[in-house]
């Protein structure tokens, strides 16, 4: 078990990998990764370089953690929707509600990574594609699911599942913080569009247009 110490050492050095990320996050937003140098996070830190290699061994470290956020985060709050006693309907409507809160809070790191992707490692932009497939491929699975017990309607499931994604992804580039809704509100608006699009009642609506 570890010692009260040892736990306290953990904390301190977690917190200030965090600012050090923070740092970079709004330089990076700002400016752009090429024009952004290590001396700059320094900077706005108020620290020396060597304070940052400390943490990180380079920039591109930085940019992989700004870059991996956010579809952590999302990949988490799908699976605890997944994982719940929720119908198919209900699951789809509160994984689309939770993920574009996620995109939305995380704004700036969507930006970056789609702004910056070509400057990652080319490793670290597959495992990253990678979990932007496992996002997708739990929700076709889910929509295939809701097509074959009849609570939703879909032409395609894995064309819907990237159309979706779209939707959520664009989120962060429309975003802007106005005071007229909160993120709260603006994810339930786009889970009850989304979840208009592929409710049973679409299928009728689409014949009768």
């Amino acid at each position: 078990m570890p010692s009260q110490r040892s736990t306290l050492k953990s904390e301190v050095v977690a917190l200030k990998r965090k600012r050090i990320v923070e740092a970079a996050r709004r330089l990076f937003y700002e400016k752009g990764y090429s024009r952004t140098t290590l001396d700059d996070i320094a900077a706005r830190l108020e620290v020396t370089k060597q304070f940052i290699y400390s943490y990180y061994k380079n920039k591109g470290e930085l940019l992989h953690e700004i870059a991996q956020q956010c579809i952590r985060e999302c990949l988490e709050a799908q699976s605890r929707v997944l994982a719940s006693k929720l119908s198919i309907p209900d699951k789809l409507a509160r994984i689309i509600e939770d993920v574009a809160q996620v995109i939305i809070m995380n704004q700036s790191n969507t930006i970056i990574y789609l702004r910056e992707e070509m400057n990652l490692d080319w490793q670290i932009a597959q495992r990253i594609r990678e979990q932007r497939n496992e996002f997708d491929h739990r929700m076709m699975k889910l929509l295939k699911d809701g097509m074959r017990t009849g609570v939703l309607h879909v032409v395609d499931e894995r064309v819907a599942a990237r159309c979706i994604g779209g939707i959520l992804v664009w989120c962060a580039l429309w975003y802007r913080d106005l005071g007229v809704l909160s993120p709260e509100a603006i994810a339930q608006l786009v889970s009850q569009n989304v979840m208009r699009m592929v409710s049973r009642n679409s299928k009728r609506m689409a014949k009768s247009a």
